[in-house]
């Protein structure tokens, strides 16, 4: 469901973009305006402007430009619709139900206020535990102040009980505590219940917009498995999707234009305490594509700084190939000695590792040397390394940096670059679109968009042809129509008929997915802008009478530029055509007249 224009326009107006900046920018006024630092680029002299009167911020540096929904969705990472919804969150607005989905929004709003209870509850038990108390000792032996704890609503759940306790006080659904996993029915099949995270550490995991997803718990007792524990999957938390520290972080992701990735909750808290902010952590599990894609919506660069052990070099080698399929830029470090981040730190200072980062080199030169290493340069050690990268290689869209991540390897082992070459095409063979531009005759994935790097090309695609894809994305009965009004032929750009034929060959074999198309797409076509324009201004504005113009225009215009171009084909055929196809090629372009004719009358 899209929301209406009155309905985006209240948010708006309840919005004042001046106290929405402050929160993450220090504004001072100069003139009629506000100014302070970019929160979007590097900067020491102000040119950040806010104007209260228009509502509007300009950047004079970097050109950023926008209103609230604007700045929201530059700032966190989020779509037009995720900002819309935290604007009116924020502001006491309720969102409109979704029409067949207001029973699913009502319980995950519950299952957001559950946990939001739950981080209070543990973040104030924290706070009462004595200094001498073993949490208190462990933090002050970590570098974790007060301050520290109150910023980052650290808790702790005292007993195996106080949040069952806590939550029967408070009257919270039972089924709800139940289903995000803070709570579980006693062992023995009774009635009562024990909390999940109780004696632990809590590091609470909120979204971008502050919302609190789930949770992580680390032991103090060693005796007590596992060390670290997160929330369950549930409708609102899914780990492998999300990161921790991501609310704080985005903006200074954005400013960097780098995400540095660390392994956890404790590795993320120790680059939080000497100001290097641009980091997040997974939860203890590997990097997956979804982590990928998330961090695409803030920066095209990433920095893995893993322990120097085996465990982070294995996880580095499993995070190359992830990384690479979704076009980033991937550096990495491995800290020296198996020391984690807080140790180097300790040993070595905050300067000390600012250096490391900054000439951290590529992920890919990194994992390949460290195999080169292990494969001590024998004929079949290269001949095994051949066959473990070229398969990373062809993930590699872009086809420049493809060539001298080859070169660079081919160099690295000894051999000759088409050796590299051929084993890379060997590679290509399963996955033969990696990299480039899909011809659509040559698709053959027959359900969700494959796991590669998968490149849909769209730079100079029409204007009709770029609009009349993300009118079909908007609505279910959008892409009906377009595909009953058989256009595929008549696109003229190959990326967009590539696009076509993907999206309608994707629903047909899965109808139900019909949402999930646009996600699928946006990892697989560049530029991204062009297939997402639907869900921004001045799309997400449109009524549905407009809607269905806009389709029927694109329809239109697409067919009337097939049949000029056919048409001037056809006239130009005709200098070197003999006279028995002459009168044929004649009657053909009669023929395509009369067809402009009809659809500019519309009928």
């Amino acid at each position: 469901m899209k929301f209406t224009a009155d309905f985006i326009d209240r948010v708006r107006e309840a919005t004042n973009i001046v106290p929405l900046i402050s929160q993450y920018v220090q504004l001072r006024r100069s003139g009629g305006n506000f100014q302070g630092i970019c929160p979007f680029h590097h900067e020491k002299t102000p040119s950040f402007s806010v104007s209260e009167e228009k509502q509007v911020y300009f950047c004079f540096g970097c050109k950023a430009s926008g209103n609230v929904f604007n700045f929201v969705q530059q700032n966190q990472g989020l779509t037009f619709r995720e900002a819309v919804e935290y604007l009116a969150t924020r502001a006491s607005i309720a969102i409109p139900a979704n029409e067949g989905n207001e029973t699913s929004g009502n319980q995950n709003r519950t299952l957001l206020k559950v946990n939001g209870l739950a981080a209070q509850f543990f973040h104030q038990e924290l706070k009462k535990l004595p200094p001498t108390h073993e949490v208190q000792q462990y933090l002050g032996q970590r570098g974790l102040t007060a301050e520290l704890v109150d910023t980052y609503k650290l808790g702790y759940d005292s007993s195996a009980h106080a949040l069952t306790r806590f939550f029967e006080a408070k009257r919270v659904p039972t089924v709800a505590a139940e289903q995000v996993g803070l709570i579980k029915r006693n062992r023995d099949g009774g009635d009562g219940h024990y909390d999940l995270f109780r004696q632990r550490l809590i590091f609470p995991i909120f979204s971008p917009t502050g919302q609190c997803l789930g949770f992580g718990g680390r032991v103090m007792n060693k005796d007590q498995q596992p060390k670290y524990l997160n929330s369950p999957d549930a409708p609102v938390f899914h780990k492998g999707k999300v990161f921790y520290g991501l609310n704080h972080s985005a903006k200074f992701i954005r400013s960097a234009d780098e995400v540095i990735v660390v392994e956890g909750y404790m590795d993320w808290l120790a680059l939080a305490k000497v100001s290097i902010s641009n980091v997040v952590a997974t939860l203890g599990t590997a990097l997956t594509a979804d982590h990928a894609h998330l961090i695409k919506r803030y920066t095209n660069k990433v920095l893995l700084l893993f322990d120097g052990d085996e465990a982070g070099k294995s996880a580095a080698r499993r995070s190359l190939p992830i990384l690479l399929s979704a076009g980033l830029y991937a550096r990495g470090l491995f800290l020296p000695d198996k020391l984690d981040p807080d140790d180097f730190l300790k040993e070595r200072g905050e300067p000390g590792l600012r250096q490391l980062i900054q000439s951290a080199p590529d992920l890919f030169e990194l994992v390949t040397t460290e195999q080169w290493l292990q494969a001590k340069g024998s004929p079949t050690g290269k001949i095994q390394l051949l066959d473990e990268f070229a398969p990373h290689l062809v993930k590699v869209p872009d086809l420049r940096l493809r060539r001298l991540y080859s070169e660079n390897f081919a160099n690295m082992i000894g051999v000759d670059i088409k050796l590299v070459e051929q084993s890379i095409a060997r590679a290509g063979a399963h996955s033969p679109h990696a990299g480039s531009a899909i011809r659509p005759e040559a698709s053959t994935q027959t359900s969700e968009m494959p796991q590669e790097a998968v490149l849909f090309d769209l730079t100079k695609a029409p204007r009709a042809e770029v609009e009349l894809l993300n009118v079909i994305l908007m609505q279910e009965v959008y892409l009906k129509e377009a595909l009953e009004a058989d256009i595929l032929q008549q696109f003229s750009h190959l990326g967009c008929k590539a696009v076509f034929t993907r999206i309608s060959e994707v629903y047909g074999q899965m109808p139900n997915k019909f949402d999930t198309l646009s996600a699928l797409l946006a990892n697989h076509v560049r530029p991204v802008e062009n297939i997402t324009r639907h869900l921004a201004e001045p799309f997400t504005q449109l009524s549905t009478d407009g809607a269905k113009k806009l389709l029927q225009d694109c329809i239109k215009r697409v067919k009337t530029n097939y049949l000029k171009s056919k048409s001037k084909e056809l006239v130009s055929g005709l200098r070197g055509a003999n006279s028995a196809n002459s009168s044929e090629q004649l009657e053909q372009i009669m023929n395509i007249h009369k067809n402009r004719r009809s659809l500019n009358r519309g009928s």
